[in-house]
């Protein structure tokens, strides 16, 4: 049994980590970084942000960098917040990160959005073409759909997930109830249209049924219900998703940190027992990462296959890496 005072401090930091608080130091003392998996093969993070809009990015930068390289994170999916995060972050560290424009962006205080501002919260879909043709940007999202109270076949999304299925670019979806609005430390201001239902990954189904082929990555999967959210939560609803959509994959940010692990492993299993363990993928969330990686090291019942399946493997073939880049990411490998 969870106490009522667990939930609010988990609330408290889920909060702050799913708005990317932890990338501008809004959260209070971080967890111990400095626990360096050894011995370890290369690993994917498929969910990381940049800095908020305006900061200056070098500082953090380097932060995200020196953690990829202690930790043999070799690629990061790079959830970005305004245009020039691909000069400043992308093309800054060519092969290090996919660029992945947020979207539909939240309120976060009263005249200010927490992406792409300039252009309402919605990137240009002509700018966001170019860059797909070009190979800037390689995903689409965070979709912050229950931040911003839009459902996903809102027809303002039609033209979004349109190129995306056009330019077979992978969508990552922010899926689950929470937190709730009053949970600090959210900015004043933060979200008035935040709608926990549209957290429904059922709600993905007319996309799915438009576009049977598109990449879609559940994000924050497994996370239990909150008291203050109705104790809903969508793992059925997730597991039913992924049967009838073998390329609709998730990861477990969150879960796999701020909860302990009695009550991560057992969510991890269901998963591997409904047959997903290939679709399984390793996220941080701006969480350290080290942490993470030394709790999956340290799960008996993942296989040696499992276990590299989710650092790597099933994130090397749902992003469809080549095999010059998964060689490259496997030279330095240690022994």
């Amino acid at each position: 049994m969870i106490s009522v005072t667990q939930l609010t401090w988990r609330r408290t930091f889920l909060a702050a980590a799913l708005l990317g608080m932890t990338a501008c130091g809004q959260v209070g003392e971080a967890p111990d970084t400095t626990i360096v998996a050894s011995k370890q093969q290369p690993i994917i993070n498929v969910h990381l942000h940049t800095s908020w809009p305006g900061a200056d990015d070098a500082p953090y930068r380097a932060e995200i960098l020196q953690e990829m390289n202690d930790n043999d994170i070799v690629l990061s999916v790079l959830h970005f917040s305004e245009p020039s995060d691909i000069d400043d972050w992308a093309r800054a560290e060519p092969g290090r990160f996919i660029a992945s424009p947020m979207m539909p962006c939240p309120q976060r205080e009263p005249d200010t959005l927490f992406c792409f501002a300039d252009e309402d919260g919605w990137p240009d879909p002509a700018w966001l073409e170019a860059g797909m043709a070009a190979g800037d940007i390689g995903a689409l999202g965070e979709m912050l759909f229950v931040y911003a109270g839009i459902a996903p076949d809102d027809s303002r999304m039609n033209g979004y997930w349109a190129l995306a299925a056009k330019y077979d670019v992978p969508v990552a979806v922010h899926i689950n109830r929470g937190p709730p609005v009053g949970a600090p430390p959210r900015l004043e201001g933060c979200c008035p249209d935040f709608n926990s239902d549209i957290g429904n990954p059922e709600l993905l189904r007319p996309v799915l049924e438009q576009y049977p082929d598109l990449r879609i990555y559940l994000q924050h999967a497994g996370i239990p219900a909150m008291p203050d959210l109705g104790d809903i939560e969508y793992t059925a609803e997730t597991f039913a998703l992924m049967r009838d959509y073998p390329n609709v994959y998730a990861e477990m940010t969150i879960l796999n940190s701020l909860w302990p692990e009695e009550e991560h492993a057992p969510v991890l299993k269901a998963f591997i027992a409904e047959g997903f363990a290939d679709r399984i993928m390793f996220g941080t969330d701006n969480l350290p990462a080290a942490p993470i990686i030394e709790r999956l090291n340290g799960f008996d019942f993942l296989t040696d296959e499992q276990r590299r399946g989710i650092f790597y493997n099933n994130a090397a073939q749902f992003f469809q890496l080549d095999q010059e880049t998964i060689d490259r990411h496997h030279a330095g490998e240690r022994e």
